[in-house]
């Protein structure tokens, strides 16, 4: 099996604990426009992934993911999932749940702070985007972790580019970034339009919904 471990996460999974993972298509799964059919039928897959990483599937933190720009603080107790009304997550150094946010033509961002090792995971499409979610994430991190956003490294997964998509939506993520505080060279773009390869991704455009659901995960390994 795939580690699903792409390059544009290598400085991410280079940390000590990391476990930071990209799970694109996934060869013989049926797709469907019915989205939680379509989930429940990769879960199998997702959840060895996170077994072949040392992660309990029982650590798995979800956002319910509306297409808005709110945010909350999870862990390893203390609230059911996937987190109502949310489209990111975020977690302290020491927690060893691991976010996750499903894509399938939206960005994934992942936001690391090398300083207290405090993660964040966003959803952020064409809304989210326009409603400043990873804006909203560094100062949710901030507040109530003490991040500051010139430590951070930031990644953005795969996703819809132009000229497959109207909206560039990396390009206002990454300007999003840096207005945050996230230095330039600490802003990874893994450059790769969904929509452009679909035999590697997933893309509900091209599919016009009779799709799957990639799964962004950013995670600690337990010592």
């Amino acid at each position: 099996m795939s580690t699903y471990a792409p390059d544009y996460l290598n400085r991410l999974n280079a940390v000590e604990h990391n476990f930071a993972r990209f799970i694109t298509r996934i060869p013989g799964v049926e797709v469907t426009t019915d989205r939680a059919a379509v989930i429940s039928a990769l879960t199998p897959t997702h959840e060895q992934v996170l077994q072949d990483g040392g992660i309990s599937p029982k650590m798995l933190r979800r956002a319910q993911q509306v297409h808005g720009n709110k945010v909350a603080l999870v862990g390893d107790i203390g609230c059911s999932f996937p987190v109502e009304g949310v489209d990111a997550l975020y977690c302290g150094g020491k927690a060893d749940c691991c976010l996750g946010i499903y894509v399938a033509d939206c960005a994934a961002v992942w936001i690391y702070d090398q300083a207290s090792g405090s993660r964040g995971l966003a959803h952020s499409g064409k809304l989210g985007t326009q409603q400043n979610i990873v804006g909203e994430l560094l100062q949710a991190m901030h507040k109530t972790l003490g991040v500051n956003a010139a430590d951070c490294i930031a990644v953005i997964s795969p996703c819809i580019r132009p000229p497959h998509y109207e909206v560039d939506i990396p390009s206002a993520i990454k300007a999003q970034l840096t207005k945050a505080g996230i230095l330039s060279e600490n802003i990874i773009d893994s450059g790769l339009d969904t929509a452009a390869d679909t035999q590697t991704f997933y893309s509900y455009r091209i599919e016009k919904g009779n799709t799957g659901r990639m799964l962004a995960l950013f995670g600690r390994k337990p010592e």
